[in-house]
């Protein structure tokens, strides 16, 4: 079990959903954070939140999914905090479509800030980590990384790759003292991306699949760096079970999604986000 008092993380998508959970609960282990996201204020009142309960907390704005700025970035995290121990790599945007319906630029955008910038950070503060010898990248992926997503398809792409390059790097990594961990959420009431669908699109998630809390995807994120886990399902329904079907016969996990409602579930946000224009963000 490993303590992560007074260690260091940077977090990004801090500025709003699970990102917000996912500080207050590394604050509360004793984490000193950087907190990262495209919108200044809100970190910055996190940041004079947690400060005021003992944590220290810088905000940085960055737009992760600007590759120019990752550099600075990281510079800036360094010299303001120190050796980064830990990187969250939280944010992230989804919108919902027929993939043929998405235009090249929504593609690339929702690629790379949900694949291309996660990977491009962990890149630049690993070698810090294994040269001294120890560290800790956690990625937010989805469960939708890890099952068949209709209306879905750039965002599940995207976290699936998320998913696969956390066992990868994991596998490369091991002998270091630096590891990688995945949380891949399900649907998540009261804060984060599906909270907001459900709000705007007046949704409700799959009876079978249910709903967990943003306290719970915080809590995972913390059992995965205590307890360095390589991958952890964050939903209370039948999920593993489905998960297995999936990896041995394909073609019935993504029939069972589709019989428990999910695609059409995702068909209506489509219609939604169509009428409104409006991607949902986790504080990116």
């Amino acid at each position: 079990m490993k303590d992560l008092k007074n260690t260091r993380a940077v977090l990004t998508g801090a500025s709003r959903g699970i990102g917000v959970y996912i500080a207050r609960a590394l604050a509360a282990e004793g984490v000193n954070l950087v907190l990262a996201a495209r919108s200044a204020a809100p970190i910055a009142e996190l940041a004079q939140e947690l400060s005021r309960n003992g944590t220290q907390a810088i905000a940085l704005p960055v737009d992760v999914g600007d590759t120019a700025a990752l550099d600075g970035f990281v510079q800036r995290c360094e010299a303001e905090l120190g050796p980064i121990d830990i990187l969250v790599n939280n944010a992230g945007i989804e919108s919902n479509g027929a993939f043929v319906d998405f235009s090249t630029t929504d593609i690339e955008r929702m690629i790379q800030v949900d694949l291309v910038a996660p990977v491009l950070l962990t890149r630049k503060f690993l070698p810090q980590m294994i040269a001294r010898g120890h560290g800790h990248v956690v990625n937010i992926a989805s469960l939708a990384g890890k099952s068949a997503t209709p209306y879905n398809v750039p965002y599940s792409s995207a976290k699936g790759g998320l998913v696969a390059f956390t066992h990868s790097l994991r596998a490369e990594i091991r002998a270091t003292g630096v590891s990688a961990s995945v949380v891949c959420p399900g649907f998540v009431s009261e804060a984060g991306m599906f909270a907001s669908k459900k709000k705007n699109h007046g949704l409700q998630e799959p009876a079978m699949l249910g709903t967990s809390s943003p306290e719970q995807v915080a809590s995972a994120v913390v059992r995965a760096l205590r307890e360095d886990v390589l991958e952890i399902l964050v939903n209370p329904g039948p999920m593993r079970l489905m998960q297995a079907v999936n990896q041995l016969f394909p073609e019935v996990g993504g029939w069972l999604v589709n019989r428990m409602g999910v695609g059409e579930m995702f068909r209506k946000v489509a219609e939604g986000e169509r009428r409104s224009n409006r991607p949902t963000s986790n504080g990116s």
